[in-house]
């Protein structure tokens, strides 16, 4: 550990360790595969047991079968490992670590741990909609569930996406009514430990619009003054829909829709609201507080905003729409005159197809063309973007403090030899979390850093010791420095960030900010092992909690967790021709030390290594940009398994990585199959494949690393 102590030296406020302690495991974890443990007080030579959980019914007090004692692997002062017998049966297990004579308390593997809910009105859920969860272990198998309970009574619903990450289930009126309800979900092994209880949740009656129509057509010919009093009717009325017939219709400048409106074609392929090509266009063509539009195109040239609605914004909605906006349409290079018409210099300047900051959003079933982003989310929280296409000629999405997204089942890919890649960020803010991006697909990005998927920002409040601690209460040893993107002095409230225990007693634990001023702090709950004098703390932006299940990406550059990726999981996912799949801990900008924590990378699998020019992929972990103020891990608990590496790809772990497994990973025609960079410690490579490897184990690290079974 070598790192710059603030002034003066601090009184201990941790006692010794009177037992072990487990923190955290790796779950989802199966016979003859390692479960990697983080914790403390694991001294010099623990014994560790585990047992299998029995299987019972929902909530059911658990019981292990018998404890069998299992070798200790890679024993440390923040993690050790253990292999699952190879004879135990699939299903929870409860592991406990026993040193000096204390013995830990059993810590359950498999069980259900559901991070975020979601229903079909975001932060509610209604009768005939639907509700989802999300997390790890939430449906082993089967007997999966979820119950709603009310006055005593249960009505049990079986469980649609049987898979660990997701679950949903349809709300049906024949079954339920409007009220309040107990929301229980089992994962269907176990008792207790499969069991999670979401609290109370009020399922409502569907939110109803109102139904009122109001025919452009009946407004006279003067499409953009007929639009623009069907909109003026529907505000007198409180909402309700303005309807578009079969045919094209201009719209001379922005349309500010009032509360409740719903825009409707009557097919998009028949519906047509197209732009003359303005000199200075609006910061949105089409804009408002809460409003919808569904069947319809749009059209428009030189734009910002297409569609935009308002921080306050709660329910608005895109279902079937096309959006070309184009501002090179009819020109033939960028900057250059052509046919009277001067083009810009850039679509850079362009805003975003559609642009979202309020609540309860959903963008379905959408075609969308854009100058640069497709698609952009400010602050936008509770929201559905599905089934859409994204093509772009910048960004396609731009993601800031986004907080419980479902991003599923879109294709999105550069239209333009410089579209870049897509990031999901904290430029100004404290968190993203909570996103669920699952069997997209990605193509072409050529242009900067091209990565397919990010995530970004530099950034960070503090980086030192503690003076005290009290529970969820912290006194920093100094004053909190705020850097990131945002105007200085705009952003010192760090609600929602992460506070990290970088290295020292506690090391590995991280705790969402709850309140902060000056040097006094407040977490979300208690440490598991409170930090003391030896701890070095971090509080940076918090991008975790996030799930990426099942997609493709294809010719471009990085999937990337780029600093504080924490509690993530990245499974099922496919690449070719790009940069890999990794976990890169680093200090970005040198204003915050962002680590990776708690990180996950299960079943993925690069078919083609070769990137573009000599680039070639892998999936890994690393870090960057220590020095002598901190040289310590900015990554700990890494856990690759099953991953499959074609043709030029290789696994690499470098840098201060502290605590990785990489385990029954195959590797096929490639010059290296695992690279070892001098640096990361207690590394566990375990079961791996090799054919056609030139070097199966290759690095500086190498001889660091153990190697089960050894290398002949």
């Amino acid at each position: 550990m070598r790192w710059l102590l603030g002034a003066g030296m601090l009184l201990s406020v941790n006692a010794a360790l009177a037992a072990p302690v487990i923190f955290w495991a790796s779950s989802p974890v199966g016979p003859d595969e390692t479960c990697l443990l983080m914790g403390g007080g694991f001294g010099n030579s623990p014994v560790v047991e585990v047992g299998c959980v029995q299987n019972k019914a929902e909530g059911v007090r658990d019981t292990v079968e018998r404890w069998t004692r299992v070798p200790a692997l890679q024993v440390s002062a923040h993690n050790l490992k253990f292999v699952v017998p190879a004879d135990f049966p699939k299903g929870i297990y409860a592991c406990r670590v026993s040193s000096d004579g204390q013995t830990s308390a059993a810590h359950f593997l498999n069980g259900c741990e559901v991070w975020w809910w979601q229903g079909d009105g975001g932060e509610t859920a209604s009768l005939g909609g639907w509700l989802r969860c999300f997390g790890v272990c939430l449906s082993m198998s089967e007997r999966s569930s979820i119950g709603l309970r009310a006055l005593g009574a249960q009505v049990g619903l079986p469980v649609r996406k049987l898979d660990p990450w997701t679950v949903a289930v349809k709300l049906d009126s024949k079954f339920l009514a409007a009220r309040e309800y107990e929301v229980v979900l089992y994962n269907g092994w176990g008792g207790k430990a499969g069991t999670y209880s979401l609290g109370k949740i009020t399922l409502t009656a569907p939110e109803q619009w109102k139904p009122d129509i109001f025919n452009v057509r009946d407004f006279g010919d003067d499409s953009d003054a007929a639009v623009r009093a069907a909109l003026a009717q529907a505000e007198a009325n409180g909402g309700g829909v303005v309807y578009f017939p079969r045919g094209r219709y201009q719209i001379k400048g922005e349309l500010k829709l009032p509360p409740g409106t719903i825009l409707r074609g009557e097919d998009m392929a028949l519906v047509n609201l197209y732009w003359p090509d303005l000199d200075q266009p609006p910061q949105a063509l089409i804009h408002g507080p809460k409003f919808g539009l569904e069947n319809l195109s749009l059209y428009c040239q030189n734009h910002r905003n297409v569609v935009e609605d308002e921080d306050t914004s709660v329910g608005t909605f895109l279902r079937r729409v096309r959006i070309r906006a184009n501002v090179y349409f009819m020109f033939e290079e960028p900057g250059i005159p052509y046919r009277g018409k001067q083009t810009p210099a850039t679509h850079r300047k362009c805003g975003a197809a559609v642009q979202l900051r309020g609540r309860n959003f959903s963008v379905t079933d959408c075609d969308i063309y854009a100058s640069n982003y497709a698609f952009s989310g400010l602050r936008a929280k509770y929201g559905v973007i599905a089934r859409n296409t994204l093509l772009y000629g910048g960004r396609g999405y731009s993601i800031e403090n986004a907080d419980r997204l479902i991003f599923e089942d879109n294709l999105i890919a550069g239209n333009d030899l410089l579209a870049i890649g897509n990031d999901i960020h904290t430029f100004w803010t404290n968190a993203c979390c909570h996103i669920y991006y699952a069997r997209n697909r990605l193509q072409h990005m050529y242009g900067a850093d091209r990565e397919m998927m990010t995530l970004d920002a530099g950034g960070g409040a503090y980086f030192g010791q503690v003076a005290a601690v009290s529970g969820t209460h912290l006194t920093l040893a100094a004053d909190p420095t705020f850097k990131d993107y945002a105007p200085p002095g705009r952003h010192t409230d760090w609600a929602g960030a992460a506070c990290v225990i970088l290295d020292g007693t506690g090391a590995g634990q991280w705790r969402w900010v709850t309140r902060n001023a000056g040097r006094e702090w407040d977490v979300d709950r208690a440490w598991d092992i409170a930090p003391d004098d030896t701890s070095l703390l971090s509080i940076v932006p918090h991008r975790g909690r996030n799930l990426f299940i099942g997609n493709t990406f294809e010719d471009g550059g990085a999937f990337q967790l780029y600093g504080s990726g924490l509690d993530t999981i990245v499974a099922g996912n496919k690449g070719a021709r790009m940069d890999g799949f990794f976990a890169w801990g680093l200090n970005p900008h040198d204003w915050g030390w962002q680590p990776c924590l708690n990180c996950q990378f299960l079943d993925n699998e690069i078919l083609e290594g070769n990137g573009y020019g000599g680039r070639s992929a892998f999936i890994g972990a690393f870090t960057s940009n220590n020095n002598d103020k901190y040289a310590g891990p900015l990554a700990r608990a890494m856990v690759f398994r099953r991953n499959i590496c074609h043709n030029n790809a290789r696994l690499r772990l470098g840098g201060t990585v502290d605590g990785a497994v990489v385990e029954h990973c195959t590797v096929r025609h490639s010059e290296q199959g695992v690279l070892i960079g001098k640096g990361p410690t207690n590394v566990l490579l375990r079961g791996n494949q090799f054919e056609d490897v030139a070097k199966a184990y290759d690095g500086e690290g190498v001889g660091e690393a153990l190697i089960l079974p050894p290398p002949r």
